[in-house]
């Protein structure tokens, strides 16, 4: 797809648009990133990031340069504020966590303390709220990859997407999903 077609298409907010540019640009981006970033998964997310970062910021786009030098910039930015993350104290969520948290699993509960009891209550209620606030397809492509560890392709046949677009909304979901734990539980942790 041509450059300004496909920013043209990127504005209208056209699904397609988002995979081609996904098809045209990740590789590239990849290696940018993963220059800056020290782990591959890391480098992987963030990649993801300036990709949807591109999609919905397209608007800001002024056609000065060509798209690559603005992407460029982009990755770039986020490869460093990823960077800079490494050197704060991080409060991971495991996948075995999340899992354990969606289907009340007891064992994760072995504490004594009341306040610690209650604050891994008050997670699971924030995730499920927020598979519960999100569409069926997103919930559908977290639900059968995360927990039922069904693969991208099988995933992307159930729902009639492309393997890209799975890809991507798991990302959206898994970002989505930190952002509001973080935003709405560990506000106070900082």
């Amino acid at each position: 797809m041509e450059e300004q077609e496909l920013i043209r298409r990127l504005e209208e907010n056209d699904p397609e648009a988002v995979e081609a540019l996904y098809d045209e640009y990740h590789d590239r981006i990849f290696s940018v990133v993963r220059s800056n970033v020290k782990d591959k998964w890391d480098a992987e997310e963030v990649t993801q990031d300036v990709i949807w970062k591109v999609y919905t910021k397209i608007d800001t786009f002024r056609g000065n340069s060509a798209l690559w030098s603005w992407m460029y910039r982009i990755a770039i930015n986020e490869a460093r504020m990823k960077t800079r993350k490494y050197k704060r104290h991080p409060v991971p969520m495991e996948d075995d966590t999340l899992t354990a948290v969606l289907n009340n699993e007891s064992e994760h509960e072995e504490t004594d303390l009341p306040d610690e009891k209650l604050a891994f209550k008050d997670v699971v209620e924030e995730v499920k709220a927020y598979l519960k606030d999100s569409k069926e397809k997103n919930k559908t492509v977290y639900v059968d990859m995360e927990l039922d560890g069904k693969s991208k392709e099988e995933v992307a046949e159930k729902l009639d997407l492309t393997v890209p677009a799975v890809k991507a909304r798991l990302h959206r979901m898994r970002v989505g999903l930190r952002e509001r734990i973080q935003k709405n539980y560990l506000k106070d942790a900082s």
